[in-house]
């Protein structure tokens, strides 16, 4: 009896961690890379779902143009369009070592550092911002791109501390990350467009890079705060 009822009892958690390991799968492929993944499945406790503070690096990027774009494509043309430009930009996002934590309109949110560590993140994200501008080149010049004219993108990049966990109450969980590094790589993209730049890094990640990584190319003051910061783009950004 007591055999049977150990035997019960194992088989209801085995079935619990696996009901538990699919919930997760299913939450997280979409954002991070599959071996990422696969480890959040094997040791769902190792993942820090309540929150925690922890540095991360925040990309952020945008269309130049995307509005009146929309107004001018045909509803096919424009799927088919951001269809090509998202998988594009997952992949190399989670290639990188990032994870998509949204898209909201023509804009990719991506944090690294998170859910687990990741070394030299600031590197790996302005990598990826440099993959991104050449991915979307290219769709840029494919025929469907330039018929619609696709804008160029631009990209802000920041690191800093941050609050990461499931925000959204009980019906609709989001793990993402929240802190000024977050709402600095937002206005860091817009930046882009006075200074005539495609990627824009902030004071943060500028001081996390190898020396002769990155060039200066003015000075702004973020919305929010009251004093200018230096801002600087890759060395390799021709833009």
């Amino acid at each position: 009896m007591g055999f049977a009822s150990y035997g019960a009892a194992a088989l209801a958690r085995y079935a619990r961690d696996e009901w538990r390991a699919r919930l997760l799968r299913e939450r997280f492929e979409q954002h991070l890379a599959p071996d990422v993944v696969r480890r959040i499945a094997a040791d769902p406790a190792a993942l820090r779902l309540q929150g925690e503070m922890r540095e991360i690096t925040a990309l952020f990027s945008d269309i130049e143009g995307f509005t009146s774009m929309t107004e001018r494509a045909g509803p096919a043309d424009l799927v088919a369009l951001l269809d090509a430009y998202f998988d594009a930009a997952a992949r190399i996002v989670t290639e990188h070592g990032g994870m998509i934590d949204k898209i909201v309109g023509d804009s990719v949110h991506a944090i690294f550092n998170a859910p687990f560590t990741l070394d030299r993140h600031p590197e790996r994200a302005v990598a990826c911002a440099l993959a991104l501008l050449t991915a979307s080149e290219e769709i840029r010049c494919s025929p469907l791109g330039q018929r619609l004219h696709l804008g160029r993108t631009r990209i802000g990049i920041e690191t800093g501390p941050a609050i990461v966990g499931d925000v959204g109450g009980s019906r609709k969980l989001d793990y993402t990350a929240h802190g000024n590094a977050i709402n600095r790589a937002a206005r860091l993209e817009a930046a882009n467009r006075e200074l005539g730049s495609s990627i824009c890094i902030g004071p943060g990640t500028a001081a996390r890079l190898p020396r002769g990584a990155v060039r200066p190319i003015g000075r702004v003051t973020v919305r929010g705060q009251s004093e200018p910061v230096d801002v600087f783009t890759p060395e390799d950004d021709a833009t």
